[in-house]
């Protein structure tokens, strides 16, 4: 099973950011350090390149198994679909059958890779005109520091190892493996609680099963919760969480009081972990530190920003 996750996000580039043409439509080599941006809605793109051409909005996604692309950008770059390849795509709402198109080359500062199969996602039901996500079949070349708090993210070839985007003396937290997929998980606390947490940097909200909030002492009706907008994934089918505050959080050695999240019961969960207590950790809690992101192996960390006074409580 190939794990995506899909959120509603409506994204667009920001004009804050104005990116130089490429020479001979080839993405720059040597920028590392790329400004994200904002559509207004809590959700952030990154300027990437599909076969030479670009820069197109893009989602840089740890709960992506492989990247992906919408069916308005596949129209615009005339992208050829794999015939006889269909598959059954594996989303928080549920699946649904999409066609794999190719992709000669996918970049992201200089960062590239070659020969994807990319899932077609299905159309969206917002405006947002985001191109697709990039997942993990990309970030295995690079490490990446995803800094919110900064507005940026940062690549750099695996072979130039870690310390240039965390700095000396800082140890890794070292992550698993949800079973069936690529995507990285770490034990995880609530109010005490032990759990498993997916790192999620495309869910715009930390989500967690309602088994999880009831051992974690979260009464999901009591006034302090609200039914949050329905979100509808990669099955199409409305799903409707309830959002409010569930206390304590530790992950990575770090721990976050005050903590508000989403309860809702999510397949992809039920089906990865069944009974145990398990949450998406989305950029909403992600988004409160320097992550540094390295899937290939199979390490992150949880460091402060230099925007922001301190994560932790």
């Amino acid at each position: 099973m190939r794990w995506f996750q899909v959120a509603a996000l409506a994204l667009l580039l920001a004009a804050s950011f104005v990116p130089q043409p490429p020479i001979a439509g080839r993405p720059p080599a040597t920028a590392h350090r790329i400004p994200l941006a904002s559509a207004g809605d809590g959700h952030d793109t990154v300027p990437a390149y599909v076969d030479g051409e670009g820069p197109y909005p893009f989602i840089l996604d740890t709960g992506a198994d492989q990247s992906a692309v919408y069916p308005w950008f596949v129209g615009r770059a005339s992208l050829p679909k794999i015939t006889g390849k269909d598959q059954d795509l594996s989303g928080q709402t549920g699946s649904s059958r999409v066609s794999l198109y190719a992709l000669r080359s996918l970049s992201l500062a200089g960062v590239a890779a070659r020969g994807l199969d990319a899932y077609g996602l299905p159309a969206r039901r917002d405006q947002g005109r985001e191109a697709g996500v990039l997942g993990n079949d990309l970030m295995d070349r690079a490490i990446v520091a995803f800094d919110y708090p900064c507005r940026a993210v940062e690549l750099r070839p695996r072979a130039a190892g870690a310390a240039a985007l965390t700095g000396p003396g800082h140890a890794p937290a070292m992550a698993g493996i949800d079973k069936g997929t690529t995507l990285l998980t770490l034990p995880v606390r609530i109010n005490g609680v032990e759990g498993i947490a997916i790192l999620d940097t495309g869910s715009r909200w930390t989500r967690l099963t309602p088994g999880f909030a009831k051992a974690a002492g979260i009464d999901t009706a009591s006034a302090a919760f609200h039914d949050a907008e329905p979100f509808y994934g990669t099955s199409g089918h409305p799903v409707t969480p309830r959002t409010g505050p569930i206390g304590r959080l530790t992950i990575g050695g770090q721990s976050l009081s005050g903590v508000t999240a989403q309860v809702v019961a999510l397949p992809v969960l039920t089906q990865d972990f069944g009974d145990r207590p398990a949450m998406l950790l989305g950029a909403d809690i992600l988004g409160r530190f320097r992550f540094v992101y390295d899937h290939a192996g199979r390490r992150v960390w949880f460091l402060p920003s230099r925007c922001r006074g301190g994560a932790g409580a």
